[in-house]
């Protein structure tokens, strides 16, 4: 617990850590409970918990990696004391209760009909969260950026619909939004100067099979009662090709 204590918040520090041959800087908290060689059992339950906020929030693990040690380090002496653990779980579920109530009372909200006022809070929600990260100072050029990304989503909010790719050379502030799919790639193949970088509502054709006749990997027999009927098989096989090929004409961009 104490290794992350000094990452949290908007003045935390960084930890380096040399694991293996990779070293490693950050000051997530799930990221460097991870890479730790954790033996203690209660410790384990804390980086499962670290990991289990990260996977379903994305955030603040390291703030509950500190409550739950906290959590246990109160708990201790009263387990000292004999007394039964059930009655300490009770204790918390109903601090647990009071602190939620608590954040209700103080909740601010804002209608999405103010779509103005509605933005101002995401974008400042946003900086909030970056005021930790190693791109603080960039958090005004960045905040937009994230709640763009967030609002292009259904309504579901699917975090694994945003990703992100890292292009070395240049600046932080050369990052931008692709409302659509990015593909990280070069043109760097022979001919690429004559080859369009610029298509408007293309057809885009993403093939997973090969057009090409292959031969039947498992064991087949067919029987022939008449020479001819060889000739409609192989006419069959170039059909199935002629198929796919109709389907596949007229695209501009293959994937």
């Amino acid at each position: 617990m104490e290794s992350v204590r000094t990452t949290l918040g908007p003045r935390g520090m960084d930890k380096l850590i040399h694991k293996g041959n990779k070293t490693t800087i950050s000051n997530d908290g799930a990221t460097i409970m991870g890479l730790l060689d954790i033996v203690h059992p209660a410790a384990k339950t804390l980086v499962d918990i670290s990991l289990s906020q990260d996977a379903e929030v994305g955030d603040g693990t390291t703030s509950v990696v500190l409550l739950g040690g906290e959590f246990l380090r109160q708990a201790k002496p009263f387990i000292e004391e004999n007394m039964h653990p059930q009655t300490i779980i009770k204790s918390y579920r109903k601090a647990c209760q009071l602190a939620v109530q608590k954040i209700r009372e103080i909740q601010v909200r804002v209608s999405e009909t103010d779509s103005v006022a509605y933005r101002q809070m995401l974008e400042r929600v946003a900086g909030t969260a970056l005021n930790s990260k190693l791109i603080s100072s960039q958090k005004h050029f960045f905040s937009p950026m994230v709640v763009d990304a967030i609002l292009s989503l259904d309504t579901d909010m699917d975090i694994s619909m945003v990703g992100v790719k890292k292009v070395p050379g240049g600046s932080v502030t050369d990052s931008f939004l692709v409302k659509g799919v990015a593909f990280k790639k070069t043109f760097s193949y022979a001919g690429f100067e004559q080859m369009p970088k610029y298509f408007k509502n293309p057809k885009i054709l993403l093939l997973n099979v090969e057009l090409e006749l292959k031969s039947e990997k498992e064991n087949a027999e067919v029987r022939l009662d008449d020479p001819s009927q060889y000739q409609s098989i192989v006419d069959a096989e170039w059909n199935i090709i002629y198929d796919k090929l109709d389907k596949c004409s007229g695209a501009q961009i293959i994937l």
